[in-house]
């Protein structure tokens, strides 16, 4: 019998990423949220998208006053500024400076003074040269989209203290917003949508590094609430680069067709699953 074939993990996250980028027209990170008021628009859904599972996280966490949590993609402050009123201490890593600044904003409002703040990439990111490690919790949640997955899951663990612990939520199928990308991007673009890899290929990209780590599947909840079909079309027009009348109306049709009427607006409504992934400190 033949040995059978154990896939590169480590590679199989980076082809499937770089197929990811390869769609035409799509726009991530700095690209897309470096943009002030598109910013300003995801952090004010904040409360209605994402509290449950903001609330799911924090008790992940479990930070006590004093801990010190280093947040990766930290956005506009999603689980930032929950942990600093908690009494942690944090420092966030975002590459995107529209998010920064609403971070950095609400921070400010709130009189919030235990959030350090730093522009850039992980995977560009020197921990020793620009972080103060070590951490007594290292989160990625929702901005695992480093090419070198296994260097950038290494520099996490890493970043932990001895007794710390690192935190990764990522897509176990596709969310909401995928499937509305895979259902309308040829129609879009005149090409097809390729999905991001998702929290198999990580998992496995973890076992291979000697990282047992504990996997917990959770229902995202993924309905998204609009006012009105054109909110909605606005919502999404920047995220799916449509600038054309022509484009504006495909997306249009859609929610015509696909958003029901909830609690006096209009629901988008799904259902997906999520991977909260965590591991104690381990000498790689």
């Amino acid at each position: 019998m033949k040995d059978l074939l154990i896939p590169d993990w480590d590679e199989v996250w980076r082809r499937k990423l770089a197929l990811n980028r390869s769609t035409p027209a799509f726009r991530e990170g700095a690209d897309l949220w470096g943009d002030r008021e598109q910013a300003r628009r995801y952090a004010a859904r904040l409360a209605s998208d994402h509290a449950r599972r903001v609330a799911e996280t924090l008790r992940d966490l479990s930070v006590a006053p004093g801990d010190r949590v280093l947040d990766i993609g930290s956005g506009p402050g999603t689980l930032a500024l929950p942990l600093a009123r908690a009494g942690a201490s944090v420092t966030a890593v975002e590459p995107a400076e529209g998010m920064l600044a609403e971070l950095r904003a609400a921070a400010e409002r709130e009189g919030l003074t235990t959030i350090t703040t730093l522009r850039g990439l992980w995977g560009e990111v020197d921990p020793v040269r620009d972080l103060a490690p070590p951490y007594d919790r290292v989160v990625a949640s929702f901005s695992l989209t480093m090419p070198d997955i296994r260097s950038a899951l290494a520099a996490m663990n890493a970043a932990a203290s001895e007794s710390g612990s690192v935190h990764l939520y990522w897509f176990a199928d596709e969310p909401l917003w995928e499937r509305l990308y895979l259902a309308l991007w040829e129609d879009l673009h005149g090409a097809p949508y390729h999905p991001r890899p998702k929290a198999d290929c990580l998992f496995n990209v973890l076992y291979a590094m000697g990282i047992y780590a504990n996997v917990l599947m959770r229902p995202m909840g993924d309905a998204a609430t609009f006012a009105t079909v054109e909110d909605a079309v606005d919502h999404f027009a920047p995220r799916m680069s449509v600038k054309s009348p022509r484009q504006r109306e495909v997306l249009r049709d859609y929610f015509r067709e696909h958003l029901a009427r909830q609690d006096g607006g209009l629901a988008l409504p799904g259902t997906s699953t999520y991977a909260a992934i965590w591991w104690r400190k381990r000498r790689c």
